[in-house]
């Protein structure tokens, strides 16, 4: 097992490392580097050097009395973020299907993967020319219907360091200006949702709004999306509103109140104001960005 010729030492690496945690779980909770080099026939110095690595990373710990190790939290984090997000989308799945069928349009569920939104399910509309996008895609906070109701409930220091960076542009439509983008997501907190229209692809438009866990935490986004062609600016706040519905139902299965929603949006709409002073209509700012088909979208 020490030697593979065939494989890149990083390959191995992350192999073995994988096989040291698998130990854990497959006997006692602790081990010692001379046991652990023992069941994997790899020398003691080679085990020390990936306990060393999965201790830095939190992945393992050492008790400092016998110099044992055992599982170290970390693991124990990233379980339950990966639980919550299949819980998460067996309580969606439900109501992304009655949302669907209300609205004829593919529904989708969002999730935060560092500064990405990433679908993690999709219920197809059923017109016969619909928008499909694939579960795992990636999209960017900053302009998709996926992203901007997550973005525009981070903390402010998140939303200050993503604004802080170059922002693609990948449309005529897309909204790269720090100043316009934080006049769009104040408005996304006051009315409950985000409209993207042909802001991350033309032809498509989208609406998504942000769903809250029981902390009031936001946990994830659901869209309606659909060809641009079927969607006037007039049909906007209905799709809108039945989105915002759908994730507020999602939210109250995940043990969220409707009155922390308030509490939280309005202490975030307050820290957002002082930054959005100098824009004295935030419809006005944003339509001007996009063509007006984001200011006119729906009434406070």
């Amino acid at each position: 097992m020490e030697a593979s010729g065939h494989r890149s030492g990083g390959i191995q690496s992350v192999e073995r490392a994988i096989a040291v945690l698998k130990l854990f779980g497959e006997s006692e909770p602790d081990l010692g580097v001379s046991e652990l080099a023992r069941r994997l026939r790899l020398h003691k110095s080679t085990v020390s050097r990936l306990l060393s690595t999965l201790e830095a990373g939190g992945f393992v710990q050492q008790d400092a009395r016998n110099g044992r190790y055992r599982l170290g939290l970390q693991l124990a984090t990233l379980a339950g973020l990966a639980l919550t997000q299949y819980d998460l989308r067996d309580l969606a799945r439900p109501i992304l299907r009655d949302l669907a069928t209300e609205a004829t349009e593919t529904t989708t569920l969002s999730v935060l993967d560092k500064d990405v939104a990433v679908n993690i399910d999709e219920v197809a509309g059923s017109q016969p020319v619909k928008h499909l996008g694939w579960i795992g895609r990636r999209l960017p906070l900053h302009c998709t219907a996926a992203g901007k109701p997550i973005l525009a409930h981070l903390p402010r220091k998140a939303i200050d360091q993503l604004l802080a960076r170059p922002l693609e542009r990948y449309t005529d439509r897309t909204v790269v200006d720090p100043t316009y983008l934080l006049a769009e997501l104040d408005l996304v907190r006051r009315r409950g949702y985000a409209v993207a229209l042909e802001e991350y692809e033309v032809e498509l438009t989208a609406v998504g709004a942000a769903v809250f866990d029981h902390r009031g935490d936001v946990a994830a986004s659901i869209t309606i999306s659909a060809p641009t062609y079927r969607l006037s600016p007039a049909q906007l706040p209905e799709l809108g509103a039945m989105v915002r519905a759908a994730a507020q139902r999602i939210s109250a299965r995940l043990g969220h109140s409707a009155a922390h929603t308030i509490h939280t949006t309005a202490s975030r709409a307050s820290t957002q104001s002082t930054h959005t002073a100098h824009a004295t209509n935030s419809r006005a700012l944003v339509g001007a960005a996009t063509g007006g088909a984001v200011g006119v979208a729906v009434p406070d």
